[in-house]
């Protein structure tokens, strides 16, 4: 690594060592060293990239973030993740006899949260004139749950034994999800430049992908009214749900079940559109080797783009059930000992139809992907200062889909051939607050979208981390033995596009 570098590398390092990763790693995906990365929001950002060869070997990404628990700021400690056999500090419920790490807290909105895990493996971008061609490959977990009321989450996370909420009627009849998924994708991404007129420029792109499903889950309820007297005690006056598991063990006894490893499979695609204003009237590229592309600069550039649209279908290990608009008074649910999965599914078919099997459904479902749309507006506001403003609304096409978090960030941006630093201020959920740091060295970049996460500035309620390294040849710039680049004046008419 270029020695310039070290320092850099090594003071983002001490703020940020961890494993766990950020959700839209805007640091790889705004500006326009971004290479391949970019197509993650707008296949069509390809084009105005300043490398004509792009190579990405592994890049990293999870994201956590919730609005249910904590961990309390003073028994928190970013260092505390690598202390070797740290104990963490635990309090006694208010209710019950369990000790436990996290606080829940006790208003009464609808609890959210979002985990995103994301590995980018192996992939590359190339860009011949007005065609810019790209593969990916990615490895991807993401669980989220969605307007759960809270005190579901109470009953989830505390028991049944949590005397303030007894004996009260609860009538849950705004919808609610939680979906969690575990898949591999490859994908190939196009983009054309279909305007180049004067000052302005307009290029799209599209971005397809196969998708194999290793475990998937959904849960999503229209309706609940019940009552729970006591910890023993669930008296269910109406249930209107249903769910659906395909998961990598046995239903039947609980072990691991390695074969088949796929458990689904689907497609899913993005699509985008980029407008820019060029700074110098557009200009016919000429050159015969790919190097002496040019780098057309713009004034702003404007995109909209469609992500993550698909889905997978689950029809290995899967199952579904669903409970119609019906009730049942639950007795002694305390001293009930589930062997295994199927024993549950069993037992919760009974109680709602008096048969084994009464909740059963078929042996298929599909769990949406994460979709949104998005817009970005780029705008270059002097010589290597840019400032970017984007906004990302998820959107669900069934309630058996990941739910994507929207949010809107405002991001100044300072980039180099060799160095770039971005400073994100978003709004995440359209509520909570967040100021974030990526620093790329060369092609090295790290980076988050919550730094106050690492100095202990609030409760613990999720961290943010990403990084990716790649290798890149840039536009405008032809290595050989006798010259370190070549200059506008050195190309020479070959092709034109």
């Amino acid at each position: 690594m270029p020695y310039k570098c070290r320092y850099i590398i090594f003071f983002i390092l001490v703020i940020q060592k961890s494993v766990t990763f950020g959700q839209e790693m805007l640091g790889t995906v705004l500006g326009n060293w971004s290479g391949v990365n970019s197509s993650q929001l707008n296949p069509s950002a390809m084009l105005n990239s300043r490398q004509f060869l792009d190579i990405n070997f592994l890049g990293a990404d999870l994201f956590l973030q919730n609005n249910y628990l904590y961990q309390a700021r003073s028994d928190y400690k970013f260092i505390h993740f690598f202390q070797g056999g740290y104990q963490y500090p635990t309090h006694a419920e208010d209710y019950g006899t369990e000790a436990r790490a996290f606080y829940n807290y006790s208003d009464h909105r609808l609890r959210n949260g979002f985990l995103n895990i994301r590995i980018n493996g192996p992939g590359a971008m190339l860009i011949w004139g007005k065609h810019a061609f790209a593969i990916t490959t990615a490895l991807r977990n993401v669980f989220s749950v969605h307007n759960a009321p809270y005190e579901v989450a109470n009953f989830a996370y505390l028991g049944l034994n949590y005397v303030p909420q007894h004996n009260i009627n609860y009538r849950d009849k705004k919808p609610f999800n939680s979906a969690e998924m575990t898949w591999a994708e490859l994908g190939v991404s196009y983009g054309y430049e279909v305007y180049s007129r004067g000052f302005n420029k307009i290029a799209i792109g599209i971005s397809l992908r196969r998708l194999w499903g290793f475990a998937g889950f959904y849960l999503k309820a229209y309706n609940a009214d019940y009552i729970v007297p006591n910890d023993s005690t669930i008296n269910a006056k109406n249930i209107d749900a249903e769910f659906g598991l395909a998961l990598p063990i046995s239903y039947t006894d609980n072990s691991y079940l390695g074969s088949p490893l796929v458990k689904g499979g689907g497609f899913s695609g993005d699509i985008g559109i980029t407008y820019y204003r060029l700074k110098k009237p557009h200009e016919s590229d000429y050159f015969m080797k790919l190097c002496e592309q040019r780098y057309v600069d713009y004034l702003y550039r404007i995109g909209i783009s469609l992500i993550d649209i698909g889905a997978i279908r689950f029809t290995s290990n899967s199952v579904k059930y669903s409970i119609d608009n019906k009730g049942s008074y639950w007795d002694n649910v305390n001293q009930i000992h589930f062997h295994d999965i199927q024993h549950f599914l069993d037992t919760l078919s009974y109680q709602f139809y008096g048969t084994n099997n009464g909740a059963y459904r078929d042996n298929n479902f599909y769990v949406w992907l994460p979709s949104a749309v998005s817009v970005q507006f780029d705008y270059h506001y002097d010589k290597q200062w840019y400032l970017n403003a984007s906004i990302l609304y998820g959107f669900n096409f069934s309630l058996n889909s990941l739910r994507r978090p929207s949010q809107i960030a405002i991001t100044p941006r300072y980039e180099t051939d060799w160095f770039e630093v971005n400073l994100p201020v978003s709004l995440y959920d359209w509520y909570l607050p967040r100021i974030g740091l990526s620093l790329r060295c060369y092609n090295v970049t790290i980076g988050t979208e919550k730094l106050g996460a690492f100095f202990n500035a609030n409760d613990f309620t999720g961290m943010d981390f990403y990084i990716a390294i790649k290798y890149t040849l840039d536009k405008g710039n032809c290595r050989s033995a006798k010259t370190k680049g070549c200059r506008e004046k050195d190309f020479r008419v070959k092709s034109k596009y």
